[in-house]
């Protein structure tokens, strides 16, 4: 699974803190949109034989860990061979997809996510 975290936006994210429960529903907004710019990057990447694999690419509901929320961009279980694509076996040559995926869609995830806060903001 992917995990993007952003740095420098800590006056956004007080900014939706403060706003309680209608901050929650616009960060939430803005990670599921971030979710899907990345999920988008890594289908691009991912290879095709039966597009099965592809089709498993998923983006989690928002969950919290330590405090910090996420989306999880990932192939779901049916696809766990993606892994094995992803890493390489002992008789297989690795042709990531996920690791070029998030490089390509980071800095759009994260354009999206300071989008979504200001316009939810209002700004």
């Amino acid at each position: 699974m992917a995990r993007v975290e952003l740095e420098g936006l800590e006056a956004l994210i007080n900014a939706v803190q403060r706003l309680g429960s209608e901050g929650k529903k616009i960060e939430n907004k803005a990670l599921k949109e971030a979710g899907a710019v990345m999920q988008e990057a890594i289908q691009n990447e991912t290879p095709v034989r039966t597009g099965k694999l592809k089709e498993s690419i998923t983006v989690s509901g928002v969950r919290t860990q330590d405090g910090v929320k996420y989306v999880a961009v990932g192939p779901s279980k049916e696809a766990y061979y993606g892994k094995f694509l992803e890493l390489g076996t002992v008789k297989m040559r690795a042709k990531p997809f996920m690791a070029p995926g998030y490089e390509n869609g980071k800095d759009r995830a994260t354009a999206t996510i300071k989008e979504e806060l200001r316009r939810g903001l209002g700004l």
